[in-house]
């Protein structure tokens, strides 16, 4: 729940603590995580808003920083950051603002960061909505690229192997599932076995996308039933309106 928020910080310092009191005066749930603490990534993962206030100490913890922008990407952690347009520029070399809900300068006005907090809410109920979709391809610049294209209406999450889809799958579930046929290690038939075989992602529908269009190849996965084979030929429109008609519950089995 976006109501949920952490505020990081070296210390809980006096404006720390007046930024955690007027927050839940209004109504929201607040934690306090130290820099410092060995178990501050296992804090995170209960939240699904963070505000990093920043001074020097948060430079020492670089690990910290790459483990929010994983967080944000993978997770759709919400992060906002207090701090001087020159800790901002030290951020940006870990976390870009891409990843970003909104960057707040010292000294912080506390009813902009209500009101932000509030909109984070109504997204919040907005994402809830959104159907998911994991994107499985080893080219990561298509990977994005999908991403782009699709992220305004569903939400997207990529993995740039068989693997790290099946170990995202074990904890994450996913309305669809977009997987390219060639693949190093495991292709994607191969991998489409394995998710069919796991107990909690065998009902996942499955749909090819990918650049293997001959004959033989679409007929090798008639007998693994996906959903649908489509060619990465195809633009953003077409995709877009393949993946609606999915969701109205139509045929889109133009190959196999």
């Amino acid at each position: 729940m976006t109501d949920s928020v952490l505020i990081i910080s070296k210390v809980e310092s006096f404006m720390v603590n007046a930024i955690r009191h007027k927050l839940e005066s209004e109504g929201f749930m607040c934690a306090f995580g130290s820099t410092d603490s060995n178990n501050i990534m296992s804090v995170i993962d209960e939240k699904r808003v963070i505000i990093l206030y920043v001074d020097e100490s948060i430079f020492e913890r670089q690990d910290l920083l790459i483990y929010l922008k994983d967080k944000c990407n993978d997770d759709d952690l919400k992060l906002i950051i207090i701090g001087t347009p020159s800790d901002f520029n030290v951020v940006s070399n870990y976390i870009s603002d891409n990843y970003l809900a909104c960057k707040l300068e010292r000294p912080i006005d506390m009813q902009v960061l209500i009101t932000k907090l509030k909109s984070l809410q109504g997204e919040a109920q907005e994402e809830l909505d959104k159907k998911r979709i994991l994107i499985v391809d080893d080219d990561a610049t298509y990977l994005r690229t999908i991403r782009d294209w699709l992220k305004d209406k569903y939400k997207v999450y990529m993995a740039n192997s068989g693997i790290q889809a099946l170990t995202w799958l074990a904890k994450n579930n996913a309305d669809l599932i977009l997987l390219d046929y060639m693949m190093p290690i495991a292709s994607g038939p191969e991998i489409l076995e394995m998710i069919r075989s796991e107990e909690s992602s065998k009902d996942i529908p499955v749909i090819f996308l990918t650049s293997k269009s001959d004959r033989e190849s679409v007929k090798s996965v008639m007998r693994l039933r996906p959903e649908g084979y489509l060619l990465k030929t195809i633009n953003m429109s077409y995709l877009r309106k393949s993946l609606d008609r999915f969701f109205n519950g139509e045929n889109i089995n133009e190959y196999i």
